[in-house]
């Protein structure tokens, strides 16, 4: 994948999620990304994997790890959970050994991106509300909140 077409899908990611702060995880230069990301964001920071572990990192509303940094199932629940609600995670497309991981931690494959792996996860349509998930699918819905059965 050009360097070109990976901006312009993550341009594509920033303007259609509406995000306003990103963290990129990397040792890079994303200098030309940083750049075409000026007007959009209002903060943009770039880490190594040590500052990660070294709590060197504020919440953002997405996390980019890039394709030359090798993260573990530990350090992904950490950004997860107290990092970003929305993160994409780009692998080399030979490089299939973490797939099984990365469904296992709820992650999308994105098929759409043919020359490099993309996964993603959004907090927010991860779990969504199922119709059967309420008080009045249940038996004897009359009584919910009722009585202890």
């Amino acid at each position: 994948m050009s360097k070109s077409g990976l901006n312009d899908f993550l341009l594509e990611v920033i303007h259609n999620e509406s995000v306003t702060s990103v963290l990129a995880i990397t040792e890079k230069n994303l200098s030309t990304f940083a750049n075409a990301c000026e007007d959009l964001l209002k903060s943009m920071s770039i880490i190594s994997l040590s500052h990660l572990e070294s709590n060197g990192a504020l919440p953002n509303d997405l996390c980019i790890i890039f394709d030359d940094m090798a993260i573990s199932k530990t350090q992904i629940g950490l950004i997860k959970n107290s990092l970003a609600q929305k993160i994409l995670v780009l692998k080399k497309s030979k490089d299939d050994g973490d797939h099984q991981n990365f469904i296992e931690l709820g992650f999308t494959h994105d098929n759409e991106i043919t020359q490099a792996r993309v996964y993603s996860y959004n907090l927010k349509t991860y779990n969504n509300k199922r119709g059967w998930n309420n008080p009045e699918g249940w038996a004897n819905p009359e009584n919910f909140e009722k009585y202890r059965w």
